[in-house]
């Protein structure tokens, strides 16, 4: 049993879905069944019951494991961050990927200073989608990325430490005119028969979106993606809706 295996089990239970978890960990479905089936057989126990196609069920064993499994990865991610201090200094250079998130979070004005207070270290800073950030990170073109939360489930816990620089509310957006605009709560199930623009996928706001929906067994009725937040805004009318970062809408 590894890291990686009990990274794979905590992805399986946030999705409750086998092919979706294969997907979001870059593994084939059979090799994430095998890993599920190899966990099982060495706690000589079942965690997940795959009877409903649809969805798995979490057995009352699959319940307590994920939350050991759970605090064992975080022991780890702190005993990593942890350690790092103690590496040895390797290159004065230092690339980092971003998504497109500088101005909002007052991020590029942070690095900037860091840049003034530390003249020997060269930083090169490059902005893409989520997923491209991830992918380079992995392949070893950046040392250091700075992604959403729901994006770095990508990244193996071995191989990379995680950091959190801050917090937002990812909230929904509509118009005024729209008929869920005065409701002081709207339900997930209304939200699923509105029409909803989106940042695309590996935008970090995707994902969890269609997570929330397929959760409660839903599917988001995604009919426009676009990499523009001011497009998404213009879409806005009474008969859809869309989500961002209370930090985007703000700025």
């Amino acid at each position: 049993m590894t890291i990686n295996d009990l990274q794979a089990f905590v992805m399986v239970y946030d999705l409750r879905h086998i092919s979706n978890a294969a997907v979001e960990l870059h593994l084939s479905q059979s090799e994430l069944s095998k890993r599920m089936r190899a966990l099982e057989n060495e706690l000589n126990l079942q965690l997940i019951d795959t009877h409903n196609k649809r969805r798995l069920q979490i057995t009352p064993a699959g319940e307590t494991f994920y939350h050991h499994a759970h605090k064992i990865i975080r022991d780890y991610e702190n005993m990593m961050h942890d350690l790092a201090p103690n590496r040895p200094t390797i290159s004065k250079n230092l690339v980092i990927g971003s998504i497109p998130v500088s101005g909002q979070y007052n991020i590029a004005k942070k690095i900037a200073a860091f840049d003034n207070q530390h003249a020997d270290v060269e930083i090169k800073i490059i902005e893409d989608e989520g997923d491209q950030v991830v992918k380079r990170l992995s392949a070893g073109e950046l040392q250091a990325a700075i992604i959403r939360d729901t994006q770095t489930h990508q990244l193996q816990p071995t191989d990379f430490q995680k950091q959190p620089l801050l917090t937002d509310e990812l909230k929904i957006i509509l118009s005024r005119d729209h008929p869920l605009a005065n409701r002081s709560v709207i339900r997930l199930q209304d939200l699923a028969k509105q029409k909803i623009a989106t940042l695309p996928p590996g935008s970090g706001v995707y994902e969890p979106i269609n997570d929330l929906f397929g959760r409660q067994g839903l599917t988001p009725n995604f009919f426009f993606e676009s990499t523009h937040i001011e497009t998404l805004l213009g879409m806005l009318d009474d008969s859809n809706v869309t989500f961002l970062f209370s930090a985007t809408i703000h700025d």
